[in-house]
């Protein structure tokens, strides 16, 4: 914080930059594709076939 001149610790740190602890720019965390859950699953479901 002294390096930037400021006396609020949010201007200094990544996360959280809302009071809700949400990303605005990338709009995170946000719910998950069903399409890209089922295929995630499909692949642990290989990896645990091959252990």
């Amino acid at each position: 914080m002294l390096l930037c001149g400021t006396d609020n610790i949010r201007d200094v740190i990544a996360f959280p930059k809302t009071t809700q602890a949400s990303c605005l720019m990338t709009d995170a965390p946000s719910p998950v594709n069903p399409d890209l859950a089922i295929s995630i699953e499909k692949q642990l479901a290989k990896q645990g076939e091959g252990e």
